[in-house]
């Protein structure tokens, strides 16, 4: 009887999760010449130096690899997160979660280029699932 209820309950579960519905809020192209995130936390990352992640137009992590930043909304409209999709010339396409940065700064540009855009977008947490 036991194992029949908890075969009910993951047949429920696998059906509400397939259902769950994610949403892109809102999307916006910008132009920055720098863009800073401040970490809360260390986190031991190649690209995390100092407790933040920089892409600026010099450096070793060229804004141009970077290619969107998503911020999570939970339901009620709390900030949950940021997902860096940035581009690693080892390995290619990488997708990064950072649950709630300190800060983000974002610098703008004196010209806008092809190589200076960056995708904003502002998402549910149901899109997490999804790193792509």
């Amino acid at each position: 009887m036991k194992k029949a209820i908890t075969l009910v309950f993951l047949v429920c579960l696998t059906l509400i999760s397939l259902t769950a519905s994610s949403e892109v809020i809102q999307e916006n192209t910008i132009y920055v010449k720098k863009v800073t995130i401040l970490l809360k936390e260390k986190i031991r990352l190649p690209i995390a130096v100092d407790d933040k992640i920089i892409f600026s137009e010099i450096g070793n992590r060229p804004i141009r690899d970077l290619k969107r930043l998503d911020f999570f909304l939970d339901h009620q409209g709390r900030f949950q997160g940021i997902r860096i999709l940035y581009l690693d010339r080892v390995s290619g396409l990488k997708s990064l979660y950072i649950s709630k940065p300190k800060t983000i700064i974002f610098e703008r540009p004196r010209k806008r280029t092809e190589n200076n855009k960056v995708i904003l977008r502002v998402l549910t947490t149901d899109e997490i699932i999804n790193i792509w």
